[in-house]
């Protein structure tokens, strides 16, 4: 049977539906594409962002638990939250020292998995004042009082990052100071003398004295 629809209009309503699935599946890839994008993009500034807002958050609610999952799990995270750039001023959390000392009293985490976590905070890390200067001291403090736990978990390190654990922790302007060599000689005997971390960590003070003199 003949179609009542003339022929140039069955052409054209054809190339408009082609034309229409072809641009749907090309909006679509173009979709697929700017999501990929977005999602592959680290956006450094929102993710420091969410982490301050966050915990602030739990330590208002006195949430330690998670406030301490959620601390930083290395230095570099760490100092940008905590620390103070001469050009870039001062990190959001700069005038946060009370979240500091809630991470180390926080009595619903056990010791070790804070230990754990301040060594990997240390790892690659430099002393600064003030709140810097205040994680080293407390991390001292922890490591001194699971000295056994600390050298197991810096032996399965590799000598490299084990060392610059060592010299976050005794990294000071003043590496020749009484208090700073009485800490050293302390750890070294927790350690044992004779064992490869307090060797490493006698290298890493020698070291700090001569980065020192330099400057």
């Amino acid at each position: 049977m003949k179609s009542n629809f003339p022929t140039a209009y069955v052409t054209n309503l054809a190339l408009f539906l082609c034309l229409f699935v072809v641009g749907s599946c090309n909006s679509s890839a173009f979709e697929s594409r700017s999501n990929a994008q977005v999602l592959n993009t680290p956006i450094v500034e929102n993710s420091l962002n969410q982490t301050a807002s966050k915990l602030t958050e739990l330590y208002n609610n006195k949430n330690c638990k998670e406030f301490v999952n959620t601390f930083p799990n290395n230095f570099q995270e760490f100092n940008q939250l905590y620390g103070y750039d001469d050009e870039k001023g001062s990190g959001q959390l700069y005038s946060k020292p009370k979240y500091i000392n809630y991470f180390f009293d926080c009595t619903e985490v056990p010791a070790f998995e804070k230990l754990k976590k301040s060594i990997s905070i240390g790892i690659d890390g430099k002393w600064d004042a003030d709140l810097i200067g205040m994680f080293q001291f407390r991390t001292f403090i922890l490591v001194k009082d699971h000295s056994n736990e600390t050298k197991d978990i810096l032996n399965n390190l590799s000598d490299e990052r084990a060392a610059t654990f060592w010299y976050f922790l005794f990294d000071s302007p003043h590496p020749s100071d009484k208090e700073i060599v009485k800490r050293v000689d302390s750890m070294n005997n927790l350690m044992g003398k004779n064992s490869k971390q307090s060797k490493l960590l006698t290298e890493q003070h020698q070291k700090i004295r001569i980065d020192w003199k330099e400057h």
